[in-house]
């Protein structure tokens, strides 16, 4: 019978001063689940897991095997094995969460967090009858919306794996999210209660997500947190919290974009923090490496086609952001004065730096025209 090891993370608060690995030998039958069982009935009754529904409902099982987040009762054992070519599997307790013991979490600490997003509807009385006798009509179109955040079960394997929670304390959560945007679609959702789960979200660290993708990856549900919290931000910024660095910043590519075909992250900082001094030093640093770096970028072509194309569609659709047009003539100008200036005088600037502007006549030449002379 074909057998692989399993090294198991073991800690005990009320007798263990750290943890420790333990090796156990399991069949490879089943699922992860299957062997930690094997475990428990037949090697060490003392190991502590948690399973619940054991058929991909309750969520409770999940683990990390070699790093990646896992429900046990939905991996086949077999699946591990060949993935990692017959070598242990080191079984390790979910990432963000206190043990509490062995491979047992608190979930304490991400539910509270939750509940401060209103995950629950709170009725329009417009649309829903006072009378519980009556049916609340929830038609199919209307599922639509939300039909894979319903699907969630509270495995936290996305809290897990997420970049935020581990930067930002207060960062609610992937799995958070999206419970509460699966209710801000909801149409029989009161509107104040959908501006105060907007102001709870940006709160708990709504622009804090830096958008990695793990939580896609790893919900065994195919929920997808990281869809659900731009959807949040664009209903953010189109009620008006346009305050947040997160809203500036998308607001400076928007106008970049739309001004120029491209983003300037050099005017970045100055732009969504404040820093003025931030652009100095990161042209400083990329001279100190020997790269060319352009305050403003060049036009890309058939840009008026593109600004065209973009003033159609914000006339058509809901407007997610605006554009500031007094922000984008000033990055016109900027793109006025520095391309269409003299090339003598600027190619003379670029020689008297002597060997940094190797290279840059050359592209001064191409962008703008003239002579080596």
């Amino acid at each position: 019978m074909e057998t692989v090891t399993l090294k198991v993370f073991r800690f005990d608060p009320e007798k263990d001063k750290v943890p420790y690995y333990k090796d156990y030998e399991v069949p490879v039958e089943g699922t992860l689940l299957n062997a930690l069982l094997y475990i428990k009935e037949n090697l060490d009754p003392t190991l502590s897991f948690r399973a619940f529904c054991r058929s991909e409902v309750c969520g409770s099982c999940s683990v990390r095997v070699n790093g990646k987040t896992k429900l046990a009762c939905k991996t086949p054992l077999k699946e591990l094995v060949k993935t990692w070519k017959g070598k242990p599997l080191r079984i390790d307790p979910l990432n963000h969460l206190n043990v509490i013991r062995d491979l047992v979490v608190d979930i304490d600490k991400p539910i509270e967090k939750m509940k401060t997003l209103i995950p629950w509807l709170v009725p329009d009385p417009r649309v829903v009858p006072s009378d519980p006798r009556h049916e609340s009509i929830i038609y199919p179109e209307e599922m639509e919306l939300y039909k894979d955040q319903i699907h969630c079960m509270l495995c936290f394997s996305c809290y897990s794996v997420c970049e935020a929670v581990e930067d930002n304390e207060r960062y609610r959560g992937p799995f958070a999210f999206s419970k509460a945007y699966r209710f801000q679609v909801d149409r029989r959702d009161i509107e104040t209660a959908k501006e105060r789960r907007i102001r709870y979200s940006i709160s708990g660290g709504l622009w804090s997500c830096v958008q990695c993708q793990k939580c896609l990856h790893v919900c065994p549900k195919g929920v997808k947190p990281a869809e659900d919290i731009q959807n949040l931000r664009g209903q953010a910024v189109k009620k008006g919290f346009t305050d947040k660095p997160g809203a500036k910043k998308l607001k400076h590519y928007v106008d970049w974009i739309y001004a120029t075909g491209q983003i300037n992250r050099l005017y970045l900082p100055e732009e969504v923090y404040g820093n003025k001094e931030a652009r100095k030093k990161l042209m400083e640093a990329y001279e100190k490496m020997g790269v060319e770096v352009w305050e403003v970028p060049k036009p890309t072509k058939g840009l008026m086609k593109f600004r065209d194309i973009y003033l159609e569609i914000l006339s058509r659709e809901e407007k997610a952001l605006e554009l500031d047009f007094s922000h984008v003539r000033k990055i016109d100008k900027m793109v006025s004065d520095i391309f269409k200036a003299d090339i003598c005088t600027v190619v003379d600037k670029a020689r008297q730096n002597g060997k940094k502007s190797k290279g840059l006549i050359s592209k001064l030449k191409g962008l703008l025209g003239g002579s080596d002379d």
